[in-house]
């Protein structure tokens, strides 16, 4: 069931509040429910683009939704310029709407690897937080993860269909010790009568089938501009509004949770302005190494039962190329075969890449221009993964690994890319022509992962997450990683808004 989020006045802002959360989507509408739990008060969400709606994509017609996050959104929006496209160009860009990102995502829940929040790189007390040492009631991973449970009526991790248990049982009869991919989604009916397994969004109530709207004002159409302190050492948050005067709202303190880049936007003005400049470079831009391969066989080869269910499971592979293995069976339109998509997704190693935020007009327009970077490491990541995907090719569906054709070349290139392999398995019938694999990079930037410029303990952020200069304002998501391994970067957030949510009452 999807909560009413009440909207503000669209005349204006309030003049104050205690607590500004700048961006409604996954991090920001979490700390929302997490300040309401514990009981905060003066708190405004505000939401830079539209409010279109509460449904996730998964609610669309399969057709819909890949159109939506691929090509057709009318959300989409992409502030920054890259200086190596595609990567940080293709599909790469911000959900401008209310619930952002969170509409989008597929609701995959893995904690950052234990190896990596133990490395040093992560503050030592919130990684001992997140890892549960000394915490009775355990992990913050654990804690959100029984949240999410909750809501979602089963365990992350259970086995969802009939379909789902034998592919994970077929998948170790050949080697692959895989276990159901934990999620955060619940099945959900379509008017069509088909039941999906629909992620999580913070617009859908935790728990149980009553709704509890949010007892805070969610603003949409509220842009932030820029920050500055004001006299009393409050912030003050502009808003620019399209066609209109900007407004002024004065914070006690702020919360930024609008995306990467858009935090990265804001505290790099913050940043160029104390300095008295007109720019200011970010390095430790990190996104995930994305490859696969969409494949159709015929059914004998992967004897999976025909009636639709969600099949989806994954092992780590974490020592050969720190990475994690998926597997996921896609719906084929041929009844006599079988159509998955099998990729890798791992860390990516280079802190290289930079992010430069820059004021290009004398009336104050700021821009991000983007300096991806692919580093020999990363080479290596990529081609440790082609191996592992050519060898999963020949051992479960029987592909000759000498015609598997990704190289390492390919993903700096930038191609080939998911969707036109996709639609290229789709044309293809296995049971005339064999089976055939279709391989695809993902560029950086194109999963939506992006994080790492506004790292915890860093030289912007403490290791509480406040900006260094402006200690009223703080940073929440995946731009605070320090690193942030081959892992899926939601759980932590929602991990990090609990922990924000804490920490912000007590002060």
């Amino acid at each position: 069931m999807t909560e009413t989020v009440p909207a503000g006045p669209r005349g204006g802002l309030p003049e104050r509040c205690r607590i500004a959360v700048v961006g409604s989507g996954l991090a920001g509408l979490s700390l929302a429910r997490e300040l309401a739990e514990h009981g905060a008060d003066g708190v405004v969400v505000l939401e830079a683009g539209p409010d279109r709606g509460h449904a996730h994509k998964e609610l669309l017609t399969r057709d819909e939704s890949l159109k939506l996050w691929h090509t057709e959104d009318p959300d989409f929006h992409r502030a920054w310029a890259s200086e190596w496209p595609p990567h940080y160009v293709h599909s790469s860009g911000l959900r401008r709407r209310l619930g952002g990102r969170s509409l989008y995502w597929h609701g995959v829940c893995l904690p950052v690897e234990e190896q990596v929040l133990r490395s040093g790189a992560w503050p030592p007390a919130l990684a001992a937080e997140l890892l549960g040492e000394g915490l009775p009631e355990g992990s913050l991973y654990d804690q959100v993860g029984a949240q999410l449970a909750d809501w979602a009526g089963a365990p992350l991790g259970h086995c969802r269909s009939t379909r789902e248990r034998r592919l994970v049982a077929r998948l170790r009869e050949l080697g692959h010790p895989v276990q159901p991919t934990p999620q955060a989604a619940r099945c959900e009916r379509l008017p069509g009568g088909e039941v999906r397994q629909v992620p999580f969004t913070p617009l859908t109530h935790w728990r149980g089938p009553v709704p509890l709207p949010l007892p805070y004002p969610v603003l949409p159409d509220c842009p932030v501009t820029h920050l500055r302190t004001a006299s009393d050492g409050s912030v003050e948050v502009t808003v620019g509004r399209r066609g209109g005067p900007a407004e002024v709202l004065r914070a006690d303190q702020v919360v930024l949770a609008g995306g990467t880049f858009e935090n990265t936007r804001l505290v790099g003005r913050v940043l160029a302005e104390t300095h008295g400049l007109d720019s200011w470079e970010f390095d430790n831009l990190t996104d995930h190494v994305n490859q696969g391969f969409v494949v159709t066989v015929p059914r004998a080869t992967m004897p999976l039962p025909p009636e639709p269910g969600r099949a989806f499971c994954f092992t780590p592979e974490l020592d050969t190329c720190r990475s994690y293995l998926f597997f996921d069976v896609m719906e084929s339109p041929r009844p006599d075969t079988v159509l998955m998509c099998v990729w890798t997704m791992g860390e990516q190693v280079s802190t290289e890449s930079r992010v430069r935020v820059e004021r290009v007009s004398p009336g104050g327009q700021w821009e991000l221009g983007v300096q991806p970077t692919i580093s020999p490491a990363d080479d290596r990541i990529v081609e440790r993964q082609a191996a592992r995907l050519a060898e999963v090719a020949e051992r479960v569906f029987g592909i000759d690994p000498l015609t598997y054709s990704l190289r390492k070349e390919d993903f700096r290139e930038g191609g080939p890319l998911f969707l036109p392999q996709l639609r290229a398995a789709l044309g293809h019938d296995a049971t005339v022509s064999g089976g055939a694999v279709f391989p695809y990079v993902y560029p950086l930037g194109s999963v939506d992962h992006e994080a790492g410029t506004l790292a915890l303990g860093g030289d912007a952020v403490d290791e509480d997450g406040t900006v260094r200069v402006m200690p009223r304002v703080s940073v929440l998501g995946p731009a605070v990683f320090p690193r942030q391994g081959a892992a899926n970067p939601s759980l932590t957030t929602l991990a990090l808004a609990k922990w924000y949510a804490r920490r912000l009452c007590s002060r």
